[in-house]
């Protein structure tokens, strides 16, 4: 950890040093930053204290796999390197990339301060399906989200909500969506249309360890009605959903702000110290290992 990180963007040289190192971009090939962004990550760092690190880890090293064909050793490595960057103190929202370039492709650590932590969330329907092409990688689509995100807040909303072509809820822009059937936390389905949240796995995990059921539940908007719906993401945490807008029928919700925050307060406690040793071994891909993040039902691991 680094007591006096600043913010910028830093440059990873597997060929830095014996094991690579984080060089500031601007003593690198500029045109490695200028490159396509094709896989992301985030997470947020208060006080040098992060939840679930192993899962964002994981989740950032197996699409650079899939989408680059990054060894997972090289990334593993740079994933520890901007692991020690990461501030000890104050509240930070540092994103890993990874893009194409000329000579192989480029990992990058961009170290900025997070915003302060958002309320309740109006979601705004765009009036079409999803357009994600690979709605299951965090990265490729983040231009396309970030302009719905964009119509939103001009429209009064805060964020996208994305439906399938069929008309059922997928996730938010930037969240991943969450409703309770009385005692009971349901979802959408997983599968290759749903980023597979680490906020959403985290909390699957304290709401069976709390003795709740959890079940996939494909559903509408309408058929939501009446019923609490929470948006969830790393930087946020959980914030209950207080409205819809553009929708034919804008289902009315009730305020769970309360019980919003109490689970929040159960994630929090989830919250470690951030070290390198918290990253995977490059080996070492599957949940339930030293540091990783336990998984309440294997449909929703991070």
């Amino acid at each position: 950890m680094n007591a006096s990180a600043r913010a910028g963007r830093f440059v990873w040289d597997p060929a830095a040093g014996p094991h690579g190192a984080l060089l500031p971009e601007q003593t690198t090939d500029p045109a490695s930053a200028s490159a396509p962004l094709r896989v992301a990550d985030s997470w947020l760092v208060e006080d040098g204290r992060v939840r679930a690190l192993p899962a964002h880890a994981r989740r950032f090293r197996d699409t650079c796999r899939r989408l680059l064909g990054v060894p997972s050793g090289q990334v593993t490595g740079f994933l520890r390197a901007a692991v020690e960057l990461l501030p000890s103190e104050g509240r930070w929202f540092p994103r890993v990339e990874a893009r194409p370039g000329a000579r192989g492709p480029c990992l990058s650590l961009w170290l900025r301060p997070a915003p302060p932590r958002g309320g309740p969330v109006v979601l705004w329907y765009p009036g079409t399906p999803d357009p994600r092409s690979l709605p299951w990688a965090k990265g490729p689509d983040l231009d396309v989200l970030g302009r719905l995100r964009e119509a939103s807040r001009a429209s009064g909303g805060d964020e996208p909500l994305l439906l399938s072509p069929s008309g059922h809820v997928r996730e938010g822009g930037t969240t991943s969506l969450v409703w309770w059937r009385g005692a009971t936390l349901c979802a959408p389905p997983p599968g290759p249309d749903l980023l597979p949240s680490v906020t959403r796995a985290l909390l699957t995990t304290a709401v069976a360890e709390a003795g709740h059921r959890v079940v996939p539940e494909t559903a509408t908007p309408a058929d939501l009605v009446g019923v609490p719906v929470w948006a969830v993401n790393a930087l946020h945490g959980i914030r209950p959903v207080a409205g819809w807008l553009n929708l034919a029928d804008e289902p009315p919700l009730p305020d769970s702000s309360a019980e919003a925050e109490r689970w929040q307060a159960r994630l929090d406690r989830f919250a470690l110290p951030a070290h390198p040793g918290l990253v995977p071994d490059a080996d070492d891909p599957a949940p339930g290992t030293a540091g990783a993040l336990p998984a309440a039902d294997p449909q929703y691991r991070g």
